[in-house]
Protein backbone atom coordinates (compact mmCIF):
# COMPACT_ATOMS: atom_id res chain seq x y z
CA UNK A 1 0.00 0.00 0.00
CA UNK A 2 1.41 3.36 -1.04
CA UNK A 3 1.04 5.81 1.85
CA UNK A 4 0.66 9.42 0.74
CA UNK A 5 2.09 12.50 2.43
CA UNK A 6 -1.23 13.32 4.12
CA UNK A 7 -2.81 10.89 6.57
CA UNK A 8 -6.30 12.00 7.59
CA UNK A 9 -8.19 10.42 10.49
CA UNK A 10 -11.92 10.27 9.76
CA UNK A 11 -14.90 8.93 11.68
CA UNK A 12 -17.87 7.14 10.12
CA UNK A 13 -20.11 10.23 10.25
CA UNK A 14 -22.24 11.77 7.49
CA UNK A 15 -20.38 15.10 7.11
CA UNK A 16 -16.96 13.43 6.91
CA UNK A 17 -18.08 10.89 4.32
CA UNK A 18 -19.92 13.50 2.28
CA UNK A 19 -16.93 15.90 2.27
CA UNK A 20 -14.63 13.04 1.24
CA UNK A 21 -16.99 11.69 -1.42
CA UNK A 22 -17.26 15.05 -3.20
CA UNK A 23 -13.50 15.42 -3.66
CA UNK A 24 -12.11 15.06 -7.20
CA UNK A 25 -10.45 11.69 -7.85
CA UNK A 26 -7.14 13.53 -8.31
CA UNK A 27 -7.35 14.78 -4.70
CA UNK A 28 -8.46 11.42 -3.29
CA UNK A 29 -5.38 9.80 -4.75
CA UNK A 30 -3.15 12.21 -2.76
CA UNK A 31 -4.33 11.35 0.73
CA UNK A 32 -4.49 8.23 2.91
CA UNK A 33 -7.54 8.00 5.17
CA UNK A 34 -7.38 6.27 8.53
CA UNK A 35 -10.96 5.30 9.30
CA UNK A 36 -12.15 5.05 12.90
CA UNK A 37 -14.70 2.26 12.76
CA UNK A 38 -18.01 2.53 14.60
CA UNK A 39 -21.60 1.64 13.65
CA UNK A 40 -23.06 3.68 10.79
CA UNK A 41 -25.92 5.64 12.42
CA UNK A 42 -28.43 3.08 13.75
CA UNK A 43 -27.88 0.48 11.03
CA UNK A 44 -26.62 -3.09 11.28
CA UNK A 45 -24.36 -4.99 10.72
CA UNK A 46 -21.07 -3.17 11.45
CA UNK A 47 -19.92 -3.85 7.87
CA UNK A 48 -22.45 -1.18 6.74
CA UNK A 49 -19.96 1.39 8.03
CA UNK A 50 -17.25 0.03 5.73
CA UNK A 51 -19.72 -0.03 2.82
CA UNK A 52 -20.59 3.63 3.41
CA UNK A 53 -16.93 4.59 3.66
CA UNK A 54 -16.04 2.76 0.44
CA UNK A 55 -18.88 4.52 -1.38
CA UNK A 56 -17.15 7.79 -0.49
CA UNK A 57 -13.62 6.51 -1.16
CA UNK A 58 -13.90 3.71 -3.73
CA UNK A 59 -11.19 1.41 -5.11
CA UNK A 60 -8.38 2.84 -3.01
CA UNK A 61 -6.54 1.43 0.02
CA UNK A 62 -7.01 2.94 3.48
CA UNK A 63 -6.21 2.11 7.12
CA UNK A 64 -8.89 1.18 9.62
CA UNK A 65 -8.88 1.15 13.43
CA UNK A 66 -11.61 0.81 16.06
CA UNK A 67 -13.20 4.12 17.13
CA UNK A 68 -12.56 4.08 20.88
CA UNK A 69 -14.48 7.37 21.30
CA UNK A 70 -17.77 5.74 20.29
CA UNK A 71 -20.26 4.98 23.10
CA UNK A 72 -23.07 2.41 22.97
CA UNK A 73 -26.45 3.86 23.92
CA UNK A 74 -29.39 1.92 25.33
CA UNK A 75 -30.63 0.67 21.95
CA UNK A 76 -28.42 -2.35 21.33
CA UNK A 77 -28.12 -3.95 17.90
CA UNK A 78 -25.78 -6.34 16.14
CA UNK A 79 -23.43 -3.58 14.90
CA UNK A 80 -22.97 -2.20 18.42
CA UNK A 81 -22.34 -5.66 19.85
CA UNK A 82 -19.69 -6.34 17.20
CA UNK A 83 -18.06 -2.95 17.85
CA UNK A 84 -18.05 -3.80 21.59
CA UNK A 85 -16.12 -7.02 20.93
CA UNK A 86 -13.52 -5.07 18.94
CA UNK A 87 -13.25 -2.21 21.44
CA UNK A 88 -12.81 -4.42 24.50
CA UNK A 89 -9.23 -4.87 25.67
CA UNK A 90 -7.88 -7.10 24.30
CA UNK A 91 -10.01 -6.84 21.15
CA UNK A 92 -11.52 -9.96 19.56
CA UNK A 93 -9.18 -10.76 16.65
CA UNK A 94 -11.47 -13.39 15.12
CA UNK A 95 -14.25 -10.79 14.80
CA UNK A 96 -11.78 -8.19 13.43
CA UNK A 97 -10.42 -10.52 10.76
CA UNK A 98 -13.88 -11.79 9.83
CA UNK A 99 -15.03 -8.22 9.26
CA UNK A 100 -12.00 -7.04 7.26
CA UNK A 101 -11.68 -10.17 5.13
CA UNK A 102 -14.40 -9.01 2.72
CA UNK A 103 -12.79 -5.56 2.25
CA UNK A 104 -9.43 -5.99 0.46
CA UNK A 105 -8.76 -2.21 0.53
CA UNK A 106 -9.07 -2.08 4.34
CA UNK A 107 -5.60 -2.30 5.88
CA UNK A 108 -5.69 -3.00 9.61
CA UNK A 109 -4.27 -0.97 12.44
CA UNK A 110 -3.03 -3.69 14.79
CA UNK A 111 -5.28 -4.08 17.85
CA UNK A 112 -2.56 -3.60 20.45
CA UNK A 113 -4.26 -2.60 23.72
CA UNK A 114 -3.69 -5.34 26.32
CA UNK A 115 -2.60 -7.80 23.59
CA UNK A 116 0.43 -10.01 24.20
CA UNK A 117 3.12 -9.76 21.53
CA UNK A 118 2.24 -13.27 20.25
CA UNK A 119 -1.24 -12.07 19.25
CA UNK A 120 0.28 -9.01 17.59
CA UNK A 121 2.58 -11.24 15.53
CA UNK A 122 -0.54 -13.23 14.54
CA UNK A 123 -2.11 -10.01 13.25
CA UNK A 124 0.93 -9.25 11.11
CA UNK A 125 0.80 -12.78 9.67
CA UNK A 126 -2.92 -12.31 8.91
CA UNK A 127 -2.26 -8.98 7.17
CA UNK A 128 0.45 -10.49 5.00
CA UNK A 129 -1.53 -13.61 4.14
CA UNK A 130 -4.37 -11.33 3.04
CA UNK A 131 -2.13 -8.99 1.01
CA UNK A 132 -2.55 -6.03 3.36
CA UNK A 133 -0.25 -3.43 4.81
CA UNK A 134 -0.63 -2.83 8.53
CA UNK A 135 -0.34 0.12 10.86
CA UNK A 136 1.25 0.51 14.29
CA UNK A 137 -1.05 3.24 15.60
CA UNK A 138 0.00 4.46 19.03
CA UNK A 139 -3.08 6.00 20.64
CA UNK A 140 -1.55 8.65 22.89
CA UNK A 141 -4.72 10.73 23.39
CA UNK A 142 -4.96 11.91 26.97
CA UNK A 143 -7.41 9.87 29.01
CA UNK A 144 -8.44 7.67 26.06
CA UNK A 145 -5.33 6.15 24.49
CA UNK A 146 -3.68 2.92 25.54
CA UNK A 147 -0.22 4.40 24.89
CA UNK A 148 2.85 2.53 23.66
CA UNK A 149 2.87 -1.21 24.49
CA UNK A 150 5.89 -2.43 26.48
CA UNK A 151 6.75 -4.97 23.77
CA UNK A 152 7.12 -2.34 21.02
CA UNK A 153 10.98 -2.36 21.14
CA UNK A 154 10.97 -6.15 20.66
CA UNK A 155 8.47 -5.98 17.77
CA UNK A 156 10.29 -3.09 16.06
CA UNK A 157 13.54 -5.04 16.36
CA UNK A 158 11.98 -8.08 14.72
CA UNK A 159 10.52 -5.99 11.87
CA UNK A 160 13.85 -4.18 11.34
CA UNK A 161 15.78 -7.45 11.34
CA UNK A 162 13.62 -8.91 8.58
CA UNK A 163 13.77 -5.63 6.62
CA UNK A 164 9.96 -5.26 6.64
CA UNK A 165 8.57 -2.28 4.72
CA UNK A 166 4.87 -3.23 4.63
CA UNK A 167 3.68 -1.02 7.45
CA UNK A 168 3.25 2.54 8.72
CA UNK A 169 3.63 4.09 12.17
CA UNK A 170 1.14 6.65 13.53
CA UNK A 171 1.48 8.71 16.71
CA UNK A 172 -2.10 9.81 17.45
CA UNK A 173 -2.60 12.51 20.07
CA UNK A 174 -6.35 13.10 19.57
CA UNK A 175 -7.69 16.55 20.50
CA UNK A 176 -5.05 18.95 21.80
CA UNK A 177 -5.16 22.64 22.71
CA UNK A 178 -2.12 23.33 20.54
CA UNK A 179 -0.39 20.80 18.24
CA UNK A 180 3.05 22.21 19.09
CA UNK A 181 2.64 20.90 22.66
CA UNK A 182 3.11 17.32 21.41
CA UNK A 183 6.21 17.95 19.25
CA UNK A 184 8.67 16.90 21.97
CA UNK A 185 6.73 13.71 22.72
CA UNK A 186 6.45 12.73 19.04
CA UNK A 187 10.17 13.32 18.44
CA UNK A 188 11.11 11.46 21.62
CA UNK A 189 9.00 8.42 20.73
CA UNK A 190 10.32 8.35 17.16
CA UNK A 191 13.94 8.55 18.35
CA UNK A 192 13.49 6.10 21.24
CA UNK A 193 11.40 3.36 19.64
CA UNK A 194 11.73 3.69 15.86
CA UNK A 195 15.29 4.84 15.14
CA UNK A 196 16.18 1.50 13.52
CA UNK A 197 13.31 1.17 11.05
CA UNK A 198 13.99 1.56 7.29
CA UNK A 199 13.91 5.16 6.02
CA UNK A 200 11.03 4.29 3.66
CA UNK A 201 8.59 3.61 6.55
CA UNK A 202 6.24 6.56 7.07
CA UNK A 203 5.83 7.91 10.62
CA UNK A 204 2.71 10.07 10.79
CA UNK A 205 2.08 12.52 13.62
CA UNK A 206 -1.63 13.27 13.99
CA UNK A 207 -3.82 15.43 16.22
CA UNK A 208 -6.65 17.97 15.97
CA UNK A 209 -7.07 21.34 17.63
CA UNK A 210 -10.38 22.23 15.93
CA UNK A 211 -12.30 24.45 18.41
CA UNK A 212 -14.69 22.81 20.88
CA UNK A 213 -16.47 26.06 21.72
CA UNK A 214 -17.56 28.72 19.23
CA UNK A 215 -19.13 31.22 21.64
CA UNK A 216 -16.08 33.56 21.55
CA UNK A 217 -16.30 34.01 17.77
CA UNK A 218 -18.12 37.06 16.47
CA UNK A 219 -18.21 38.51 12.96
CA UNK A 220 -15.46 36.98 10.79
CA UNK A 221 -12.47 35.61 12.67
CA UNK A 222 -9.51 33.40 11.73
CA UNK A 223 -8.05 30.76 14.03
CA UNK A 224 -4.64 29.37 13.10
CA UNK A 225 -3.69 25.71 13.47
CA UNK A 226 -0.09 24.57 13.83
CA UNK A 227 -0.07 20.94 12.60
CA UNK A 228 2.30 21.82 9.75
CA UNK A 229 4.68 23.53 12.15
CA UNK A 230 4.48 20.45 14.39
CA UNK A 231 5.64 18.26 11.49
CA UNK A 232 8.48 20.68 10.66
CA UNK A 233 9.67 20.54 14.30
CA UNK A 234 9.55 16.72 14.43
CA UNK A 235 11.46 16.53 11.13
CA UNK A 236 14.17 18.76 12.58
CA UNK A 237 14.56 16.78 15.81
CA UNK A 238 14.50 13.22 14.43
CA UNK A 239 16.71 11.57 11.86
CA UNK A 240 13.80 9.82 10.15
CA UNK A 241 13.34 10.98 6.54
CA UNK A 242 9.61 10.18 6.21
CA UNK A 243 7.66 12.14 8.82
CA UNK A 244 4.10 12.44 7.50
CA UNK A 245 1.54 15.17 8.12
CA UNK A 246 -1.64 14.03 9.89
CA UNK A 247 -4.86 15.68 11.08
CA UNK A 248 -8.58 14.99 11.54
CA UNK A 249 -9.84 16.87 8.47
CA UNK A 250 -11.29 19.72 10.65
CA UNK A 251 -13.22 17.32 12.87
CA UNK A 252 -12.92 16.27 16.49
CA UNK A 253 -13.37 12.97 18.30
CA UNK A 254 -16.96 12.05 19.14
CA UNK A 255 -18.36 13.72 22.26
CA UNK A 256 -21.34 12.73 24.33
CA UNK A 257 -23.54 14.60 26.74
CA UNK A 258 -26.04 17.42 26.30
CA UNK A 259 -25.18 19.69 23.39
CA UNK A 260 -27.05 22.86 22.49
CA UNK A 261 -28.11 23.40 18.90
CA UNK A 262 -25.12 25.25 17.38
CA UNK A 263 -25.70 28.75 16.01
CA UNK A 264 -25.49 29.06 12.24
CA UNK A 265 -22.05 29.84 10.88
CA UNK A 266 -19.88 29.28 7.80
CA UNK A 267 -16.37 27.89 8.27
CA UNK A 268 -13.71 28.29 5.60
CA UNK A 269 -10.32 26.52 5.78
CA UNK A 270 -7.17 28.16 4.45
CA UNK A 271 -3.78 26.43 4.37
CA UNK A 272 -2.98 27.14 8.02
CA UNK A 273 -6.15 28.53 9.58
CA UNK A 274 -9.92 28.21 9.81
CA UNK A 275 -12.08 31.27 9.20
CA UNK A 276 -15.38 31.42 11.09
CA UNK A 277 -18.30 33.69 10.17
CA UNK A 278 -20.94 33.77 12.94
CA UNK A 279 -22.72 36.18 15.24
CA UNK A 280 -22.32 36.03 18.99
CA UNK A 281 -25.72 37.43 19.91
CA UNK A 282 -28.01 35.67 17.43
CA UNK A 283 -27.98 33.04 14.70
CA UNK A 284 -26.78 34.57 11.45
CA UNK A 285 -28.41 33.67 8.12
CA UNK A 286 -26.25 31.21 6.14
CA UNK A 287 -26.33 33.55 3.13
CA UNK A 288 -25.05 36.48 5.23
CA UNK A 289 -22.27 34.38 6.78
CA UNK A 290 -21.25 33.00 3.36
CA UNK A 291 -21.13 36.55 1.92
CA UNK A 292 -18.81 37.58 4.73
CA UNK A 293 -16.49 34.69 3.87
CA UNK A 294 -16.47 35.32 0.10
CA UNK A 295 -15.93 39.04 0.73
CA UNK A 296 -13.05 38.50 3.15
CA UNK A 297 -9.29 38.64 2.49
CA UNK A 298 -9.11 34.89 3.22
CA UNK A 299 -11.30 33.80 0.31
CA UNK A 300 -9.44 32.29 -2.63
CA UNK A 301 -12.42 31.40 -4.83
CA UNK A 302 -10.29 29.54 -7.37
CA UNK A 303 -10.08 26.02 -5.98
CA UNK A 304 -12.60 24.51 -8.38
CA UNK A 305 -14.00 22.13 -5.76
CA UNK A 306 -17.45 21.32 -4.42
CA UNK A 307 -17.09 22.82 -0.92
CA UNK A 308 -16.02 26.21 -2.19
CA UNK A 309 -18.71 26.25 -4.88
CA UNK A 310 -21.28 25.46 -2.18
CA UNK A 311 -20.20 28.49 -0.10
CA UNK A 312 -20.20 30.66 -3.23
CA UNK A 313 -23.70 29.47 -4.12
CA UNK A 314 -24.88 30.15 -0.57
CA UNK A 315 -23.54 33.72 -0.71
CA UNK A 316 -25.36 34.21 -4.03
CA UNK A 317 -28.64 32.93 -2.54
CA UNK A 318 -28.89 29.95 -4.87
CA UNK A 319 -31.31 27.10 -4.18
CA UNK A 320 -29.62 23.84 -3.06
CA UNK A 321 -27.01 25.88 -1.17
CA UNK A 322 -26.07 25.43 2.49
CA UNK A 323 -29.13 25.52 4.72
CA UNK A 324 -28.10 23.16 7.55
CA UNK A 325 -25.03 22.89 9.76
CA UNK A 326 -24.22 19.30 8.60
CA UNK A 327 -24.05 20.59 4.99
CA UNK A 328 -21.70 23.33 6.14
CA UNK A 329 -19.49 20.79 7.94
CA UNK A 330 -19.27 18.67 4.77
CA UNK A 331 -18.24 21.72 2.70
CA UNK A 332 -15.59 22.69 5.25
CA UNK A 333 -14.15 19.16 5.41
CA UNK A 334 -14.10 18.98 1.60
CA UNK A 335 -12.08 22.22 1.29
CA UNK A 336 -9.67 21.32 4.08
CA UNK A 337 -8.91 17.85 2.67
CA UNK A 338 -8.21 19.35 -0.76
CA UNK A 339 -5.95 22.09 0.59
CA UNK A 340 -3.91 19.74 2.77
CA UNK A 341 -3.62 17.08 0.05
CA UNK A 342 -1.97 19.70 -2.23
CA UNK A 343 -0.43 21.82 0.53
CA UNK A 344 1.53 24.70 -0.98
CA UNK A 345 0.92 23.48 -4.56
CA UNK A 346 -2.80 23.85 -5.27
CA UNK A 347 -3.60 22.71 -8.81
CA UNK A 348 -5.65 24.87 -11.18
CA UNK A 349 -9.32 23.78 -11.42
CA UNK A 350 -8.83 22.38 -14.94
CA UNK A 351 -6.28 19.89 -13.56
CA UNK A 352 -8.95 18.35 -11.35
CA UNK A 353 -10.87 16.58 -14.10
CA UNK A 354 -11.22 13.01 -12.89
CA UNK A 355 -8.05 11.04 -13.55
CA UNK A 356 -10.18 8.00 -13.01
CA UNK A 357 -13.85 7.57 -12.52
CA UNK A 358 -15.19 6.43 -9.17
Amino acid sequence: MDIHEYLVTLGVRPAELSGLQELPGYTKSRLTPLLLLAPWLATSPLSRALDKFEEAYPSRPYFVDVDTYYRINDKPNEAKKTWGRLAQQPGDLGVWWGLLEEYPNANPCLLMAEQPIERVRDQIIWARENNRSFCLRMNLAEGIGSGIPQWIPTLVNELAKEGATDYAVVFEFGWVQDPLLVATFASGYANTFFSIIPPIIPIAVSCTSFPKDFTPYDGTMAEGFSNRELIAQVKRTTNHPRIIYGDWGTTKPRRYGHANQPRNRIDYPTDNSWVFARDKEKSVAFQTAASRITGSEHWSGQLGIWGEQLIEGTAAGQPFAIDTMPQMYAARINIHLHRQAFYGHLPPPEALDEEWSD
